[in-house]
Formats: structure tokens, sequence, C-alpha cells
């Protein structure tokens, strides 16, 4: 049978997170790390998943029953779970828009990743995006593979609707897509920001402690109790994205980097940024960078860094792992994802 390899970029959010929850858009790019997902059909009605390595799940291989949609694992079962469901649903998802069959076959499917899951580069999305686009290929639909990637956002977008009861469109609509994105979540619509030179951004994080539903759920509660006040936060949170695109279009990082230090603030005034955070802005930023945030939900997890030039990179990025972060990347890539038949 056919063998499909998947090439799935991860993503950063520059600007804008919790708020594109509430319909303000936001700034997102695709990052040069990736997940690697290669599969095949198979003339059994199960599911056979492996784990090569990352994405931090005890037990490696499962096996899942597609008409009692079982998950029989070991160890953390609930976080076990979780990843398993955005593979099946995004299987289910995608034969339900090709008008499939699916008590009639399965799939033997492999996921290589480098990333813990839940810091805030968008390895649920990814995988969402990258199992949809595995079943696509598999199921002879993709034509043209560019314009139908706005069809693999849309259905990995309700992936991650489905298993976490809300999603932005940002993370799936970013990663397939690819490059840098403003997000207009009411739309939905990523455009593409198109720049002719290089962002010195230094992408990394730090252990994160709860779940992106739980911090979201925790800004949710902090507008409840005084909602004039809270929109007053996302107004001028608008106002520093729609800042930040034109800094972006025009070259201009040094407005970029204020940009991206007042976001971090009210991302603080959220209640979203740990203490671990908030001593790694304020060293990186007396080391000689433009800008620090917290980047995605909070309480840890991914950060971004915006340097004066590439040179400084290295230096910003051997202070940030002596105070123990885990660089990942230094700047942003153009592509999505992509698919090879094997």
């Amino acid at each position: 049978m056919t063998l499909v390899e998947v090439l799935v970029p991860t993503k950063i959010t520059l600007f804008g997170e919790h708020a594109v929850v509430y319909g303000i858009p936001a700034i997102a790019s695709t990052i040069p790390v990736y997940i690697r997902i290669i599969g095949k059909r198979i003339d059994e009605n199960i599911v056979k998943i492996r784990i090569e390595k990352g994405i931090q799940i005890p037990s490696q291989i499962f096996v899942v029953k597609r008409d009692e949609n079982v998950y029989e694992v070991l160890g953390d079962q609930n976080y076990t779970k979780k990843v398993l469901q955005y593979i099946i649903e995004a299987l289910n998802l995608c034969e339900e828009r090709l008008g499939l069959n699916t008590r009639s076959l399965g799939y033997d499917i492999s996921i290589e990743s480098s990333l813990p899951q839940g810091i805030g580069l968008g390895t649920s999305a990814a995988i969402s995006v990258g199992i949809t686009t595995l079943c696509m290929a598999l199921n002879n639909y993709i034509i043209n593979f560019e314009e139908q990637k706005y069809e693999i956002a849309e259905i990995s977008w309700n992936v991650e609707k489905r298993v976490q009861g809300s999603a932005s469109p940002m993370d799936t609509f970013t990663i397939s897509l690819g490059g840098l994105r403003y997000i207009e979540p009411l739309v939905p619509a990523a455009h593409l920001i198109d720049i002719n030179y290089e962002i010195p951004l230094l992408i990394g994080y730090t252990n994160r402690v709860g779940t992106t539903a739980e911090l979201i759920r925790k800004v949710k509660l902090l507008r409840e109790k005084n909602e004039n006040l809270f929109n007053s936060v996302l107004n001028t949170i608008k106002q520093i994205v729609e800042k930040a695109k034109d800094a972006i279009k025009n070259g201009d990082i040094e407005t970029l980097g204020i940009l991206m230090n007042i976001n971090h603030g009210l991302l603080r005034a959220l209640g979203v940024v740990n203490l671990e955070h908030d001593l790694l802005t304020h060293i990186l930023l007396k080391a000689g960078a433009l800008g620090v945030k917290t980047s995605g939900a909070g309480n840890g997890g991914a950060f971004i860094v915006l340097a004066p030039s590439e040179e400084s990179l290295k230096n910003l990025a051997f202070v940030a792992e002596s105070l123990g972060a885990k660089i990942v990347a230094k700047g942003i890539v153009k592509e999505g994802v992509k698919f090879y038949i094997r």
C-alpha cells in the first residue's frame, strides 16, 4: 500500500494570544521545528499509532479499535488519551469530509517529535493538521495541495474544537498555510505578511504548569469579574497587533520590541505570566534584547526574544539557557505543512 510522509511545522504567537479567543486579531508564524508523521492504510478496522520520540507519552505503541473508539493506555491516561483523541478525531472528520466508510479500513501511523506537548508551540494543532493531511493523501483526495490547505486548516480547527471544547483558528491556519500570518479569527482568515528580511527572533520554552483550557478558563473568570476593564485590555491588545503588523511590514524592529514588551505586560495583567518568565524577561532585556514576551497560553511554556541583530542571537540564547530555558529555534519559516509519497 501507499506510504505517505507528512512534515508539519510548529508555530509561535508573536502578538495577540488570549485576546484571539475573543475575536481580536493576532500575529503568528511557523517556525523551523517539525513533527514528522508517516502512515499507510491497512486491511483492519483499527488505528495503530507509534510514538517514535517526543510528546512525553509513557506508552509508545497504541491500537485503537475504530468501531469501539476505545483507548487502552498506560501511564498518565488523561494526558495520553488527549493526544490520541486529536489523531482519531482528525481521521474521523477527514473521512466524513471525504464521504468514506470509516468501518472499512484502518491506518498504521508513526509520529516523531522533538517537542513536549502543551508548551505553546502548537503541537496539538500540528498533529491535527498532519493527520488530516495524511488522511487526505492516503485516500487520494489531494489534487491542488496549496488550495486544499485551507480545507485542511478548517477540518483541523474543528478537530481542536471537538477535543478542547473551544479553540481559535490561529494555530491550525498558521501551521497549514505557513509563514508569518495576520489572523482574523471571526472570518476566519490568515493573511500572509510578506517580508523580504529576517526577523532576529529566538524561540524557546520553560516548564509549564496547567493546560491551555485551564488558562483560558482563568482568563474568562477574570473577564466575568470586570467585563469593562477586561474589554479595555482587549482593545489595547488589538491596537498592539495592528501597530505590530505595520512595524513588521516597515522593518521597524525597535518598535516591534517595544510592542512585544507591552503585550507581555498585558499578559501579566491577565494573570498568565509566571515568575520564571518574568525573571527571564527582565534578564534578557538587561542582556540587550529589544523585546521579550510569553507566547501562547502562558504560566510558563513558550517565549520569544527579539534581538537587535542576527549576531546577538547567540549571546541571548546562552543567557536564556543559563536560566534553565530550552531554545528550539532561531527565526521563522515561510513553509506550511508538506507531504511526500514514499
